[in-house]
């Protein structure tokens, strides 16, 4: 404190929906009598960064009074009036649509009696466009807010159950680049330099062993490849140093590739660490892309269905046609389970995601209807009534067990291939892939026809000779 004496610092740790965990801290000097409180983000990082855009039309003033998690890594920006608030400028708040322009403009209204009277053009300015702040607070005037999160732990609420079907929001996942990592305070790590050839200690022709490993890396990748093949069995875990996701420090990460019966080669990997306790899994399709989709449907109408084996890659969504629910794709990333432990990863994922229509902040209206549909989903368990679950993968990296030999003779499951749109392609890189394979065989033709033309050239020198 400006006194400089001893005051106390209260901390109280405390979880607020879709904020996860946050600590309140609070200092007051007996002495001076200064106070101040402050909010310390303590949850875990998402693995993937968060976007959301949404559309406010003029006289919606629903729209305004959506609930909205911001943390210190957001970046909220309205674009109609080339409006930022970049990340770092304000700390953590949960707040509404309204709050936030309204802040926004009560805030740029600071120091303007001095403006105006040093410099009343600026200030002339900045109150014309408070003006349109403010207009937009009160849904005088169409607008977009847009918050884009690299920590994945800011929220906009939507009054859908699900979020696809809110015709004015949407949501996208994103993967954090390394400089946003970097300003969150992540440990990133850096990529090994370039080897040059002509480089005396690291190239090619280097003498003696410099490092750990180097003579393999600069050894023959044919030789190399079936050296560690002699040794390396398919079920072999291998480890790989890392860092965690949550904390920062270092982790470990663990990988091993398997077959499954029925659908192939998968790849496991999962981190834990010794710091903090964070633990995660991870499941990956191994060899090609499919050249068409896959979308399963399992009618669930006993144990023996509950208990089938499920694989949900990152690229799928899952329907249940009954709760008229659809997950986004990408959402609770790729897993191996039971049709049982799907669905409750699912009602956890909606529990911890839907606190605002659940929670003590949530209106009589809200929290009735998702009482119901949350006791409809819980009914599932008990297999009241079949239900569907659909699994829908554009990449065709999704599976659940048959109970017989032949998909086709499972009345209970039934799976259809289909050609992905040019969007999805788009979306999952594949139409990339296709242009640098046709870039690549069109290199290779230039060069046939120009090899061919120089032996032509010397066939035709040597008749003249």
């Amino acid at each position: 404190p400006r006194c400089e004496n001893n005051g106390t610092t209260r901390l109280l740790m405390m979880e607020i929906p879709h904020f996860r965990e946050i600590v309140l801290m609070a200092f007051e000097c007996p002495h001076c009598g200064e106070r101040n409180s402050e909010v310390q983000f303590a949850g875990l990082i998402g693995e993937k960064g968060r976007k959301y855009h949404l559309r406010v039309e003029p006289g919606d003033l629903r729209a305004i009074n959506r609930q909205v998690v911001k943390s210190d890594h957001a970046t909220l920006s309205v674009p109609e009036l080339e409006f930022e608030i970049e990340p770092g400028t304000q700390k953590a708040q949960l707040t509404t649509v309204e709050g936030i322009l309204s802040a926004a403009a009560k805030n740029l209204q600071q120091h303007q009696e001095e403006r105006r009277k040093e410099y009343p053009e600026v200030a002339a300015k900045i109150d014309a466009f408070c003006e349109k702040l403010e207009s937009c607070a009160r849904a005088e005037m169409g607008f977009t807010l847009e918050v884009s999160d690299p920590s994945g732990n800011s929220y906009v609420e939507s009054y859908e159950q699900d979020v696809a079907k809110d015709g004015r929001l949407t949501m996208t996942y994103f993967e954090r680049t390394k400089e946003m990592s970097r300003k969150m305070g992540l440990k990133v790590e850096e990529e090994e330099p370039e080897i040059k050839p002509d480089d005396p200690y690291h190239g090619p022709n280097s003498r003696g062993i410099v490092g750990p490993g180097s003579s393999v890396a600069r050894g023959d990748e044919n030789k190399v490849a079936k050296l560690m093949g002699k040794y390396t069995s398919p079920e072999e875990v291998m480890t790989f140093p890392g860092s965690c996701s949550a904390c920062g420090a270092d982790a470990e990460t663990r990988m091993f590739v398997t077959n499954i019966p029925f659908f192939g080669e998968v790849i496991v990997m999962s981190n834990s660490c010794e710091s903090c306790g964070y633990k995660n899994s991870e499941v990956k399709a191994g060899g090609g892309v499919p050249e068409k989709g896959h979308k399963i449907s399992l009618t669930v109408t006993d144990e023996i269905d509950m208990n089938r084996d499920v694989i949900k890659s990152d690229s799928s969504s899952v329907s249940i046609p009954v709760l008229e629910l659809t997950t986004a794709l990408g959402t609770m990333g790729g897993i191996v389970t039971t049709v049982e432990g799907l669905l409750k990863e699912i009602e956890k994922t909606m529990r911890s995601t839907s606190r605002f229509q659940i929670g003590d902040s949530a209106t009589a209206e809200d929290k009735d209807k998702w009482d119901k549909w949350l006791a409809k989903f819980e009914g599932l368990y008990t297999l009241k009534e079949p239900f569907e679950v659909i699994l829908d993968d554009p990449l065709g990296h999704c599976f659940v067990t048959p109970l017989e030999d032949d998909v086709a003779d499972d009345d209970r499951l039934n799976v259809v291939e289909y050609v992905r749109t040019e969007d999805q392609d788009l979306e999952f890189g594949i139409t990339q892939l296709r242009l640098m394979e046709e870039e690549e065989k069109q290199k290779l033709k230039q060069q046939d026809e120009e090899g061919g033309g120089e032996g032509g050239k010397k066939e035709e020198l040597a008749s003249i000779d």
